[in-house]
């Protein structure tokens, strides 16, 4: 008589939460490879329907974005092609931390008895009791969400192991009873000996299945938080005005991007196409979970057997020589594996701290590249912007609280900063025609008269006469000891707009309303040239070899002042974005297009570009910095300012991490430089007083402060060994230092 056959059921829970599992899991592996755009790369103006139209795009209405964008206009399939990876990384490392203290607890509280046992099973309803979400936020908010990766592990992790807990506890409740616990223990076995021997060998079965579950749940809260706004990374927040505040975004991950799509919850799309990956990662290890436990069952382990698909004597043979020797060595070195995994973890831990407080540079220039990068002349503050690269960025900081030296009065007020020789004289402009030399104990060492009203600070060039531009257009050379030597006119009658600079041949270079003008070290005009269509005050800035001058979006010539193309972005995408080139502290060019910085460079004729390094300030893109820079040390910086909010000073490194957020609270200040250390130096007037301050990245309080009695606002200042220099309109020369 042949044997009933019975057909064998298939566990559709485990193979669906596979194939679910191994999607995520294929995504968080190879999604940034897959990744058609830069994830950071903001796009404000695109075709839509052969229309020009600002973000968020829809999906399958643009070339190239086939899932449309976010509210700047960032590629949404790139976006969740890189940011699974982090999100599962997170999640994956919360499961872990509530697997191991769910186990280690519900151990304890199974195995122990009287007060000890009922303490911990209070603590384990206590952990029931508590919604996820509202001791994720707790946790959080001890920790500090600005601490990224490890608040959301402590967060999340520090009650969600109570469920895990209740389930071990009960599994080592019912083990207590089994024959082979009495019968270790009439062997004399010990408590600590049986409970980890034989108990943690039986509910070690159950970790797989556990830890499916740890991770849906980890996934389900982190979705959570992101619905609220709180996500890794989402600890910045930038004030716009005294109402009105953003919240710094970086680079992708889930629970980010679930924030960013509520921005706009009339179109829902960004957030259905986000909440589906989430629904297939959650629903995934749920399934996997599920199918696990369905395993664990007499039903899918006929009999209780270790692996059924293959033999008993084969099973048997395993047992005896694998399993079993395995298990007296782990029990033997128990302790020394204990310890071993405690310091691997340790070191591991280490390493993804320092991996993420790790502050990416962007890199410094080479030798060549920086040959003709100083100032000619080697003057202590040479132009209005320290140098004529306008880096803003100096070799020193001033590392205690300066105390006021001397002060002294400028007729009419200056009409700039000061500049400071190499043998320490320094020289102001004055708003009644004059320019005046002190030497560094503030005596007043000669005064001369000029043609028109001076504009901006001064300029020093490598002999070491001093350049001043004036309304009329003019620029006006005078030598070191107060003479007069020539004054060129640089336009027909338009105004000068900013100070000159002076490059290593002396050429001058001015802004003149919306245009450059240059003469040469003799005073005769070298050319005149249309550069923008705005009023600008800002003076050129020279490239690092001094071949080329920029003014915002503009790039010349400085022979010839001829307009060079350098296209590094779509000009239709640059709509309202003020784009402008500059030179770093550290030698090498950038372009601000909007909000991202663009590192540049030619090789072998051929424009090259870097990676840039981004923010998000606003979807307002008028609201713009008003400068911006990278410092000696490779460290970007913005500055913005208003006349109506306080100010704002913001540190990003080059991996679009936001290092610094400083709110100083006066309107219209003034960026004085940026130290060695990246510090920056501030001041700002309230018709009352001005206060200056030192603010390193990353704090939230000055170095130092000074404040002092001034009804007029800081024109410009200098930073120069063991001294600052404020320049205060209506006023005069404050000097401080040691």
């Amino acid at each position: 008589m042949n044997p009933v056959k019975t057909r064998r059921k298939i566990n559709w829970p485990l193979l669906f939460g596979f194939v679910f599992v191994a999607f995520i899991v294929f995504l968080a592996w190879f999604g940034p490879s897959l990744a058609p755009q830069n994830p950071m790369k903001e796009n404000y103006t695109l075709a839509v329907d052969g229309k020009i139209r600002t973000p968020p795009y829809p999906p399958l209405r643009v070339d190239g974005y086939p899932l449309g964008t976010d509210r700047f206009g960032r590629d949404l399939l790139s976006r969740i092609l890189w940011g699974v990876r982090p999100t599962l990384m997170m999640v994956s490392v919360v499961a872990l931390t509530r697997l191991v203290l769910g186990i280690l607890i519900g151990l304890a509280a199974g195995w122990s008895r009287g007060r000890v046992g009922r303490a911990l099973d209070s603590l384990i309803s206590l952990g029931l009791s508590i919604p996820a979400l509202i001791s994720a936020l707790v946790g959080i908010f001890i920790v500090g969400i600005d601490r990224g990766l490890f608040a959301f592990v402590i967060g999340l992790g520090w009650m969600g192991w109570a469920e895990t807990s209740r389930m071990v506890a009960e599994q080592t409740r019912a083990l207590k009873s089994q024959t082979f616990v009495e019968a270790s223990r009439a062997l004399g076995g010990t408590s600590q000996h049986i409970l980890f021997r034989h108990i943690l060998r039986h509910i070690l079965s159950l970790a797989w299945m556990l830890l499916a579950f740890e991770v849906s749940a980890a996934l389900m809260v982190s979705a959570e938080l992101g619905f609220l706004g709180y996500y890794i990374g989402g600890g910045i927040w930038i004030e716009i005005t005294d109402f009105n505040v953003v919240n710094a975004e970086g680079l992708p991950e889930l629970g980010q991007m679930i924030a960013s799509a509520l921005f706009k919850i009339t179109d829902p799309s960004a957030l259905l196409i986000v909440g589906t990956i989430l629904v297939i990662g959650v629903l995934g290890f749920n399934l996997l979970g599920e199918g696990l436990r369905l395993r664990q069952t007499q039903e899918w382990m006929q009999g209780g057997r270790r692996f059924r698909m293959i033999s008993v004597q084969t099973e048997a043979w395993l047992e005896e020589n694998v399993f079993q020797p395995l298990g007296f060595w782990l029990e033997e070195h128990r302790a020394k594996l204990i310890w071993s995994f405690v310091f691997v973890a340790t070191l591991v831990a280490a390493y993804v701290t320092f991996d993420r407080l790790r502050v990416e540079t962007l890199a410094p220039a080479s030798e060549e590249e920086t040959a003709t990068f100083s100032i000619p002349g080697d003057h202590l503050w040479a132009t209005e912007r320290y140098d004529p690269f306008g880096t803003l960025s100096v070799p020193l900081t001033l590392d205690s609280q300066p105390a006021l030296l001397w002060s002294a009065p400028i007729p009419g007020g200056p009409s700039g900063g000061p500049v400071v020789a190499a043998d320490g004289t320094i020289y102001v402009a004055g708003v009644e025609n004059v320019l005046l030399a002190f030497d560094a104990n503030g005596k007043r060492l000669w005064q001369a008269p000029l043609e028109a009203q001076p504009v901006g600070a001064p300029a020093l060039d490598a002999q070491g006469r001093v350049l001043v531009a004036d309304l009329e257009g003019g620029v006006t050379a005078i030598s070191p000891e107060g003479s007069v030597l020539w004054r060129a006119q640089m336009s027909g009658g338009r105004e000068s707009t900013s100070g000159p600079i002076v490059d290593a041949l002396g050429n001058v270079y001015v802004t003149i309303t919306d245009a450059v003008g240059a003469v040469n070290a003799q005073g005769q005009r070298l050319w005149y040239k249309s550069a923008a269509d705005a009023y600008l005050q800002e003076p050129p800035r020279l490239s690092p070899d001094q071949k080329m001058v920029y003014l915002r979006n503009t790039v010349m010539d400085v022979m010839t002042g001829a307009k060079i193309e350098i296209p590094i972005r779509d000009p239709s995408t640059l709509v309202f974005a003020d784009p402008s080139f500059f030179t770093g502290g550290n030698g090498l060019t950038y372009y601000r297009p909007g909000h991202e910085i663009v590192g540049w460079h030619y090789d072998r004729d051929q424009l090259a570009t870097d990676a840039p390094i981004t923010w998000e300030y606003e979807h307002n893109v008028l609201l713009l910095p008003v400068d911006q820079g990278v410092s000696r040390n490779g460290m970007a910086w913005l500055f913005y300012t208003t006349t109506w909010t306080d100010s704002k000073m913001i540190w990003i490194d080059a991996q679009s991490r936001l290092l610094g957020n400083y709110r100083y609270a006066r309107i219209n200040a003034r960026l004085i430089a940026i130290g060695s250390k990246d510090e920056a130096y501030i001041c700002g007037g309230n018709t009352a007083s001005v206060l200056c301050v030192s603010i390193y990245p990353g704090e939230q309080e000055p170095y130092w402060e000074l404040e002092f009695d001034s009804a007029g606002n800081p024109v410009g200042g200098a930073l120069i060994p063991g001294r600052l220099l404020i320049s205060v309109s209506y006023d005069g020369l404050y000097v401080f230092g040691k």
